[in-house]
């Protein structure tokens, strides 16, 4: 098995090696709306086609990468359904694969960096900044599809990079264990109507740590109506440097040898938070991909709202 390598790449890199024999560029370009006060995804390959990194191959999120046959919402495709999509897109077990999707945040893209990590990939990196960032820059871009020769790729299921219900139920009292929410604090405080799930709050004992705060711990508590203009305040859609970002999570209370359970909504927002974890190292973190929503629907299950 070869080694995993590190779950950032960032643009200057990609630039340099866009027609590497061995290079698979993924878009993965996301996006929500919300009706009748729940989230509902959807995937935009029309913006895709307009414009993207060269080379690129499109999959949908929501309409190709999801499980429509699971009660809960947005659940990641099963192995050999997964493995299909993956040789679909000229993806082998050697294949470099770099994701990146438009949010400005990454979304979509850790999710799908995640899912090939758990489904036994090791060469797999998140562009960072993603799109967005490789725009700023004045990077070139071309429109239209793009096919690639089938690919060769099998899954096999790494149980280290996954955490089911019952798992979090155990980790409660555990403390060996930190849960984080990587939901806005406002759904984390349980205030409204949740948008990814059925009671408001948050596992007992969790941490909040918003998804948006990657980028910038100071930019935590944003609405997420407000992110787009504070990032492009920002100047830089990529992830805070990383000193910085390890002590937001220290003073969050989290230290490096702890085992994490991260989760969101739907296991989007988690799986960008999950990204940052293992960039800094929390080797021993782990994705609830039914999160929110599967958790919120069980009735017997405890919540907070403080």
């Amino acid at each position: 098995m070869m080694t995993q390598i590190r779950p950032l790449v960032n643009t200057p890199w990609l630039a340099d090696h866009l027609t590497d024999p061995d290079l698979r560029i993924i878009d993965v370009r996301w996006k929500f709306r919300e009706e009748n006060g729940k989230g509902v995804a959807f995937d935009d390959k029309a913006d895709f086609l307009a414009g993207h990194v060269p080379g690129a191959m499109y999959v949908g999120m929501a309409t190709e990468l999801s499980d429509d046959t699971n009660d809960i919402p947005d659940m990641m495709l099963a192995a050999e359904a997964f493995a299909q999509k993956m040789r679909s897109l000229g993806v082998s077990n050697d294949t470099h694969v770099v994701v990146y999707d438009d949010s400005g945040l990454p979304l979509a893209s850790a999710r799908l960096w995640w899912a090939l990590s758990y489904y036994g990939h090791d060469k797999v990196q998140v562009l960072n900044g993603g799109l967005q960032q490789w725009n700023l820059e004045g990077r070139a871009t071309e429109t239209g599809d793009t096919t690639a020769e089938r690919g060769t790729f099998n899954s096999s299921v790494r149980k280290d990079w996954i955490a089911e219900k019952a798992d979090v139920l155990n980790a409660i009292d555990d403390p060996k264990f930190c849960i984080v929410d990587f939901l806005p604090n406002d759904l984390f405080r349980g205030q409204g109507i949740h948008a990814w799930g059925g009671r408001s709050g948050h596992v007992p004992g969790a941490v909040n740590i918003p998804a948006i705060s990657n980028i910038d711990p100071a930019l935590a508590k944003t609405p997420i109506a407000e992110r787009t203009a504070k990032l492009k305040e920002i100047g830089s859609f990529k992830l805070a440097d990383q000193d910085h970002l390890l002590q937001h999570y220290r003073d969050k209370g989290l230290q490096t040898d702890q085992e994490v359970i991260a989760y969101c909504g739907r296991g989007i927002a988690a799986s960008c938070g999950l990204l940052a974890l293992r960039h800094l190292g929390f080797d021993k973190s782990r994705l609830y991909d039914g999160s929110w929503a599967e958790w919120s629907a069980d009735e017997s299950l405890p919540i907070e709202t403080s």
